[in-house]
């Protein structure tokens, strides 16, 4: 009672509480009107119906099942506010209840799709209208055929990293299922295309697969992972080789060994001997003043960058058998 009388003063007080008061008391009836008006009166409402499929072991569907149904449907009064408020029970559909099996087609139409939803909702609502208004799937319930994955990943690691190691793929194949002429022309599938510039990271993603006429794979997407490694500058001292020398000739080099300097992934052991640098016996002129021979890098790993040698040539002399 106080609180009341606090607040009628407080009104007196304030035009702008007086006015807050009058306002909240018209919301109010105005609120009362609409709900006689409405709970007397059929309501149209449009309600996502979710949908399920029940599918037997060896089938498999080539075709897409809709993820819900647009349920247009008069409701009376009050019963609206349960389809506002409460959760949509989903539709579950058994595959078998709408095969003929002379065709692998399943088709459900809209006369079964709304006795359905009115079974669904115990004809507590007049289901006026579904969308779509039919479902049309294709299906199989052939053996799937066992087909290699070819991946379809372009990568480009970004400045001072580089790929190293190869592609892991999760598996190696997949099953795809499909009526018997689309299977008997597939013999491998493609991942999705990936294309990736600049990676200063390995690569992992999920992969799902280029889309195949008439069938499906299983599963319908692998793991990829494609390493990616920071490059650190390294040095190696590398004995130089000669080839092409004839047999009982020998080549004195000077000097007989050349600094290498290279960039190299940062796990890759500094130990490995990988490098090799030779000279061309045959490129030696006799008859020429100079007796110098350019070195080549005749072998390296290619993931090895901006390779650099100590002194791009050395001096020979050759000693041949008397």
């Amino acid at each position: 009672m106080k609180l009341w009388e606090r607040l009628q003063k407080k009104m007196q007080e304030s035009p702008r509480a007086r006015s807050i008061a009058q306002y909240l008391c018209f919301v109010i009836i105005a609120a009362v009107f609409w709900g006689f008006l409405t709970f007397n009166n059929d309501v149209k409402l449009d309600v996502e119906v979710p949908v399920k499929m029940t599918l037997p072991k060896n089938v498999h569907l080539l075709s897409k099942v809709p993820d819900t149904l647009t349920v247009t449907m008069n409701v009376r009064g009050y019963k609206f506010l349960t389809y506002m408020f409460k959760k949509t029970p989903t539709l579950n559909l058994r595959f078998t209840d709408y095969v003929d099996g002379t065709s692998y087609t399943c088709k459900i139409d809209q006369g079964h799709l709304k006795k359905a939803i009115a079974a669904l909702f115990n004809k507590r609502a007049n289901i006026i209208s579904v969308l779509p208004e039919s479902i049309t799937i294709r299906y199989t319930d052939q053996p799937g055929k066992k087909v290699p994955i070819r991946p379809d990943i372009i990568v480009d690691p970004g400045e001072g990293f580089a790929k190293y190691g190869s592609l892991f793929l999760s598996q190696d194949s997949v099953y795809v299922y499909g009526d018997p002429t689309s299977l008997n022309e597939i013999n491998e599938v493609y991942t999705s295309h990936i294309e990736e510039v600049g990676l200063t990271d390995t690569l992992r993603r999920s992969v799902g697969f280029a889309p195949i006429s008439g069938a499906i794979t299983e599963p319908r997407s692998i793991e990829v992972m494609v390493p990616i490694e920071k490059l650190t500058t390294r040095k190696q001292i590398v004995k130089i080789d000669v080839c092409n020398a004839p047999a009982g000739v020998k080549m004195l080099l000077f000097p007989s060994d050349v600094e290498v300097t290279y960039r190299s992934p940062v796990s890759r052991s500094s130990d490995e001997k990988d490098i090799t640098i030779a000279v061309d016996y045959n490129e030696a002129n006799t008859a020429s003043t100079s007796n110098k021979l350019e070195l080549i890098i005749s072998k390296a790993p290619g993931v090895y960058e901006d390779m650099r040698l100590s002194h791009d040539s050395v001096e020979y002399v050759i000693e041949k058998p008397r």
